[in-house]
């Protein structure tokens, strides 16, 4: 352990931001600040020996498309922000969905040692255990500023731990994206009987709240949507919203956009 006599102020918001993620106490923070180890060291410029150490790299599997700087660029600037505290001896190499693996087999991919990390959100593993929505976003649920309260205040994070530790994963909050839109049709939709056959893309739990309606619901990942709507094979589609969804060009085949989806109110993504 390194031991330190004075932590600049710099260094103690970081310790204390991710000591904070990891769900530390107070008492354990004061410690965790005294005696801030080699990331508080390394981040003040002041361990020249560790440099000896050979460099720790990392790969993350991300579920969503490079093309988006918002949920994509997140695990980029995590990535950045590993490397800079720890003057580049923890190196974190970012991948997009479908480059190393499916963008829906980041948790098989956590879980068999294929990568040792990833960036997703939670809800597209539903089919796995509904519970996986919780930490992420649930039909009818909590607005961002709630789930943020639940998560850090009312042992969210603690209980979610629980329940991950079953698939051998650590989670650590990585982003909520608000309140997303209720999506684009190639159609108007008027009424709820225009909803009946109809092959729309949303996250799983959603699905089944649509199914008695008469949707079809399709989890395809961000990367693939463009080509589904284009030719057909969906006739509307919910991703995130307008920054992102008119990046990826929905708007140039599904002229009808509706808001807000009721699924998603505050869909929060988790590093594994």
């Amino acid at each position: 352990t390194w031991g330190l006599t004075k932590v600049p102020d710099a260094v103690t918001s970081r310790v204390l931001f991710f000591s904070k993620a990891l769900g530390v106490n107070s008492m354990d923070r004061r410690s965790l600040i005294k005696n801030a180890g080699i990331a508080g060291v390394l981040a003040a410029g002041i361990a020249p020996a560790v440099h000896a150490q050979a460099t720790v790299r990392w790969r993350l599997a991300s579920s969503f498309p490079k093309s988006l700087a918002t949920i994509f660029g997140t695990a980029e600037v995590f990535s950045k922000s590993v490397s800079d505290m720890t003057g580049g001896k923890f190196q974190i190499s970012v991948h997009a969905g479908g480059e190393l693996m499916p963008a829906f087999g980041v948790v098989d991919g956590i879980q068999s040692g294929s990568v040792e990390m990833a960036h997703t959100a939670p809800y597209y593993f539903y089919g796995k255990d509904p519970t996986f929505c919780l930490g992420c976003a649930v039909p009818f649920g909590m607005n961002t500023r709630q789930q943020n309260a639940w998560m850090y205040e009312g042992n969210g994070l603690k209980l979610m731990r629980a329940f991950y530790a079953k698939y051998n994963i650590i989670n650590l909050p990585g982003g909520n994206t608000g309140a997303q839109m209720g999506g684009w049709f190639r159609k108007e939709i008027k009424s709820v009987a225009d909803l009946k056959g109809l092959k729309f893309r949303t996250n799983p739990f959603a699905g089944k709240v649509l199914e008695p309606f008469g949707v079809i619901p399709q989890s395809i990942p961000g990367a693939d949507l463009y080509p589904a709507l284009e030719k057909g094979t969906l006739d509307g589609l919910e991703w995130v919203g307008p920054y992102d969804d008119q990046k990826l060009g929905f708007n140039k085949i599904a002229p009808f956009y509706y808001y807000h989806g009721w699924w998603e109110g505050d869909p929060e993504l988790d590093f594994y």
